[in-house]
């Protein structure tokens, strides 16, 4: 499951463990949609959740407004 946060900037994403600096592709598994983004922040320990998006990031998934959806992730 993927989230987003607005403290994000654009192209940017947290991870609880990944390394700082680190390049993710997401993929939104429902659509498909892709998008990709560099790991410079830790995200909050949240079960089942891998990565917190930026708002633009996440929009090129699915509407923000939905909040979480469900992706793959790959490094």
């Amino acid at each position: 499951m993927a989230t987003w946060y607005a403290a994000a900037p654009p192209g940017d994403c947290a991870s609880p463990w990944l390394p700082f600096g680190t390049v993710l592709e997401v993929v939104d598994d429902a659509s498909g949609a892709r998008t990709s983004c560099t790991v410079d922040d830790r995200e909050a320990d949240n079960p089942g959740r891998v990565v917190d998006l930026s708002y633009d990031g996440f929009s090129q998934l699915e509407d923000p407004s939905l909040g979480v959806v469900t992706v793959t992730v790959s490094w």
